[in-house]
C-alpha cells in the first residue's frame, strides 16, 4: 500500500528494467532528442548541447540537466587531456543507447553501439575533427532560429552519408536549408588542415558521380581552417571545375565570426555569397515551372 505523495524508490544499478521503467517519468522529449543528437554526431561539448537544445540565456540549466542525466546512467563526459579549461565532452552511455534505440524502434543491436568504441573518442586523434563538425552544425541550427523564414530540414552525419552514397562519396556531413521559397541540399566537408589537399581533390570525382547518376547538382560546402588554406584549395580545384558540381569555401573563423546563412562563401572570385545565394544559383526547376 501506498502514501499519496510518496517518493517512488529508485531501482538497485542491476535492476535494468527497473531502471528503464524508473526513467520513464523524469526523461523528457528534449532528453530523449540530446541522446539522439549524441548517438549521431559521436561526442558533444556542453556549450554545442546547450545551443541546439536549451534556450541561449539558460546555460546554467543546461548544465544542470546534463549532470542530471549523467547521474541517470544515460551519459558520461571527459575532459581532453592537457585542456582543463575545456568544457565537457559528453557521449552516451550505454544505458542512454538503450532509449535511443527504443526512441527510434530498434532493437539495441541495430544500432551497433560499443561502449569501448565510445569512451576510445577521448583518446582519438580525429576528436578535433568530430567537435569542429558539431560545431557547424550547433551554428548552422543558431542561424535558422535568427534567420527571417530560415529553417534547417534536415542534418545528416557521416555514418548517414555513408550508409546513402557511399560508394560515391563519403562526406562529413549533409543538409537541407530551407529559407523563403528556396531549398539547397548540400553536403559539407570539414577541414583541420591535416588531410593532404591531392586527397581532398580527389573526393571532387565521387561528387561528379554522384551528379551523374542522379541528374542533380552536387553541392559541396568546404569549412577551411585558414584563408591560406583556402586559397590553396581553390588553386587546386581550379581545373576540376564542372557545372554539376558547385564548391564553396569559407573559413572555420567566418563561420564562427558570422554564421554559416551569412555572406561567407565564395568559389574562385571575390563575390561573397549567402546559402540562399547558393540555392538560387543552382536551382533546378520543377516541372511547370515559368
Amino acid at each position: 500500500m501506498s502514501t499519496h505523495g510518496e517518493a517512488e524508490p529508485r531501482p538497485v544499478l542491476s535492476d535494468y528494467a527497473g531502471k528503464l521503467l524508473w526513467l520513464a517519468r523524469r526523461v523528457t522529449p528534449r532528453d530523449q532528442r540530446l541522446l539522439c543528437d549524441l548517438y549521431d554526431h559521436n561526442v558533444m561539448t556542453t556549450h554545442h548541447l546547450h545551443r541546439v537544445h536549451f534556450p541561449r540565456a539558460e546555460a546554467r540549466r543546461a548544465r544542470r540537466r546534463l549532470h542530471l542525466l549523467h547521474q541517470y546512467g544515460l551519459i558520461t563526459g571527459f575532459r581532453p587531456h592537457g585542456r582543463l579549461r575545456a568544457p565537457v565532452h559528453w557521449i552516451l552511455a550505454p544505458l542512454g543507447a538503450a532509449l535511443v534505440a527504443e526512441h527510434r524502434g530498434l532493437e539495441p543491436e541495430e544500432l551497433n553501439f560499443r561502449q569501448d568504441r565510445a569512451l576510445a573518442r577521448a583518446h582519438s586523434g580525429q576528436l578535433g575533427h568530430m567537435v569542429g563538425l558539431v560545431e557547424c552544425f550547433a551554428l548552422t541550427t543558431e542561424a535558422a532560429r535568427v534567420v527571417p523564414t530560415a529553417h534547417l530540414v534536415r542534418w545528416e552525419t557521416e555514418r548517414d552519408c555513408a550508409r546513402r552514397w557511399g560508394r560515391f562519396i563519403r562526406p562529413d556531413a549533409y543538409m537541407r536549408w530551407h529559407q523563403g521559397t528556396s531549398e539547397l541540399d548540400a553536403f559539407w566537408e570539414y577541414d583541420t588542415g591535416t588531410e593532404p589537399l591531392t586527397k581532398v581533390q580527389r573526393k571532387m570525382a565521387g561528387y561528379a558521380r554522384l551528379a551523374r547518376e542522379s541528374g542533380l547538382p552536387s553541392i559541396v560546402l568546404f569549412a577551411l581552417h585558414s584563408e591560406a588554406r583556402e586559397e590553396h584549395l581553390v588553386a587546386r580545384l581550379a581545373t576540376d571545375r564542372t557545372p554539376t558540381v558547385g564548391v564553396y569555401m569559407t573559413t572555420h573563423a567566418r563561420l564562427r565570426d558570422q554564421g554559416p546563412a551569412e555572406q561567407v562563401w565564395h568559389t574562385d572570385c571575390a563575390e561573397q555569397l549567402t546559402l540562399v545565394d547558393i540555392a538560387r544559383r543552382h536551382h533546378v526547376p520543377e516541372p511547370g515551372d515559368a
